[in-house]
């Protein structure tokens, strides 16, 4: 099993990538990069009223690999194309980053970062934290797995509070070992559990507006 890597100094750098992001250690790891859009409006249905809830954010992931660069980013929703309860995971292709001296260059990350707050987020700001460890092989094939897992029509339904897209993400890093907070007795809810997870996390904050990255211990 992949094991968490302590990251000594995390920050950006000038833009043009004369310098890589400082998400850096010796060697090749890869990195895995939980993420919540905390701006995202969620659909709720409950006592008979229909809306959009804003203040609980929409979690993912985007795994890395440390030598290439190859993306995956890997969701959890309520997303329509499949049979059965509701609740289905999404794998999708987004644009793969720049590796230079084990790390990643900053212009090629806000390049992912944009087209991901674009694509899955509202075109809104991405929170998250930066782990590190030989993961993308076991993240790719966890991810495939639960891809898998949409076609059975007997598979546990999307549940607002303990079975969502933050709890997905949760399980992932669980299985490779990178060290996951503990998570609410009561329920989830992304943007709230992201910043528990940033507390012990070296922090990554995208704000779309400015197209502005801050990555820091």
């Amino acid at each position: 099993m992949p094991q968490a890597v302590k990251v000594a100094t995390v920050a950006t750098t000038p833009a043009k990538d004369k310098t890589p992001v400082q998400i850096y250690l010796v060697s090749d790891h890869d990195f895995v990069i939980p993420v919540v859009f905390p701006d995202y409006k969620i659909h709720v249905e409950m006592l008979g009223l229909s809306g959009e809830v804003p203040n609980l954010g929409h979690a993912g992931v985007l795994i890395v690999n440390g030598k290439t660069g190859k993306t995956m980013y890997g969701e959890y929703g309520r997303y329509q194309g499949e049979e059965g309860p509701p609740g289905v995971v999404r794998v999708r292709a987004v644009p793969d980053v720049t590796i230079k001296a084990g790390a990643i260059t900053e212009q090629s990350l806000k390049k992912t970062l944009r087209k991901m707050a674009v694509a899955f987020g509202q075109s809104g700001n991405v929170s998250g934290v930066v782990l590190r460890g030989a993961a993308y092989s076991d993240a790719e094939t966890w991810l495939n797995n639960k891809l898998k897992e949409n076609k059975a029509l007997d598979r546990k339904p999307y549940n607002l509070t303990d079975h969502n897209c933050m709890t997905f993400v949760a399980d992932l890093v669980d299985s490779l070992n990178l060290g996951a907070p503990s998570r609410p007795y009561f329920a989830v809810i992304p943007k709230d559990y992201m910043e528990d997870f940033q507390a012990v996390k070296p922090d990554l904050n995208y704000v779309y507006s400015t197209d502005a990255l801050e990555i820091k211990d």
